[in-house]
């Protein structure tokens, strides 16, 4: 069964949350809360997914995207850390899934990550990964595959065009 809602495909069939499927690359993925749910955000071709839910059980939020429609905030090159964002977005709320790498040699967990949600530009909700559990890194393979459908990110404006 599946039920389409404006920009988001649910699937009552799908399979359980678990890692990326295979021939897909991994944008950023983590658990939260000591493994009680888990984010994965992968990328196969053009398509961009965001799955969260609990381990071994239907997804409570499940979104698959064009690349186009995923915003990205690319590392700018400077700061004390390298970091990133896919934001997938929902209606007037956004899922912005991020990742911080330190540079900073003695870190004892060198990688951060999280997602925020939104709605209207209000902040509802800061999930922060459990530490040691994110999978990512820079840079990010969205960035090359939005270049690849023709958009280019303007550095002066921040955005995609």
């Amino acid at each position: 069964m599946r039920i389409f809602l404006p920009g988001l495909l649910l699937l009552a069939n799908s399979a359980a949350v678990s890692a990326c499927p295979e021939g897909s690359e991994t944008l950023i993925s983590c658990t939260f809360k000591d493994g009680v749910r888990t984010l994965t955000t992968c990328l196969q071709g053009e398509q961009a997914t965001y799955v969260f839910g609990r381990p071994g059980r239907q997804p409570e939020l499940e979104m698959k995207r064009d690349v186009r429609d995923v915003d990205m905030t690319p590392w700018p090159g400077i700061g004390g850390s390298i970091w990133e964002e896919a934001i997938f977005s929902n209606g007037n709320v956004r899922y912005i899934v991020y990742y911080s790498l330190s540079k900073d040699p003695g870190a004892r967990f060198p990688m951060e990550a999280g997602v925020i949600v939104e709605q209207n530009g209000e902040e509802l909700a800061h999930l922060r990964c459990d530490a040691g559990s994110v999978d990512s890194g820079y840079p990010l393979p969205l960035f090359d595959a939005k270049v690849a459908a023709g958009q280019v990110y303007s550095l002066e404006t921040g955005q995609w065009e």
